[in-house]
């Protein structure tokens, strides 16, 4: 007779198989993939969590984005490379990458993991840098670069980007000149993480009020998100 845990164990590993052909990668080991989507919270279970593998994913992603970067046009300038990569590697898109690869739905997590945590951007994009840890790991820089290729990096864009884009905070203050809006301002909000790994949320403000934020590894990196998405808004409006 099976024992209910080896039933656990097999069912798991057929969901985490699964995950990995959406991954696009075979895992050689898959307890790899399992820890990478293991939240600390399990640590009074015994089991190791993803934050090693978090960390390793993070300091390749920064790497590999800014190779493909650096390649894909030799006449963009370091401060657009700088911020480009800030805001490929930042949280939201992360998370956006997560939520579309369906981690959370793998994440084990003991009581102390809250739901909204759970689902929230600073998880979501902390499970993505894991599991990239993990493939490296298991498969080498090939693997790993593939993986960024396929679920990291913006389809389309990278040096291409219009001009809009790569100089938002201009384009935002064209644009509240020609509809008489005053200059932006912009305000840091928040610094958020350790010295070595800070992340800083800055808020694009209009003088009517109307205002968005971005947030990204620089502090310049996060106006031009910022601007971008309080363009977006007022375009819209």
């Amino acid at each position: 007779m099976t024992e209910p845990d080896d039933l656990a164990a097999n069912a798991r590993a057929r969901t985490l198989g699964e995950l990995a052909e959406r991954l696009g990668h075979t895992f050689a080991d898959l307890g790899l993939l399992d820890r990478a989507l293991t939240h600390s919270s399990m640590g009074n279970e015994g089991k190791k969590s993803y934050e090693r593998l978090e960390f390793l994913g993070d300091a390749f992603l920064n790497f590999a984005v800014a190779d493909v970067l650096y390649r894909a046009d030799t006449e963009v300038a370091e401060g657009q490379l700088t911020e480009t990569r800030a805001r490929i590697v930042s949280r939201r898109p992360l998370a956006d990458a997560g939520r579309r690869l369906d981690l959370v739905t793998h994440l084990v997590g003991g009581k102390g993991l809250r739901d909204s945590e759970r689902h929230g951007e600073r998880i979501l994009a902390d499970l993505v840098e894991a599991v990239l840890g993990a493939i490296l790991i298991d498969g080498g820089v090939t693997s790993a670069r593939a993986f960024v290729r396929r679920h990291v990096l913006p389809k389309g864009e990278l040096a291409d980007e219009p001009e809009a884009a790569k100089d938002s905070k201009t384009a935002l203050l064209h644009f509240c000149q020609h509809h008489k809006l005053g200059q932006p301002r912009y305000e840091l909000v928040e610094t958020v993480g350790l010295q070595h790994e800070q992340e800083f949320v800055v808020r694009a403000k209009v003088l009517d009020g109307r205002c968005a934020s971005g947030r990204a590894r620089t502090k310049r990196a996060a106006e031009k998100l910022a601007a971008a998405s309080l363009l977006t808004d007022l375009r819209a409006s």
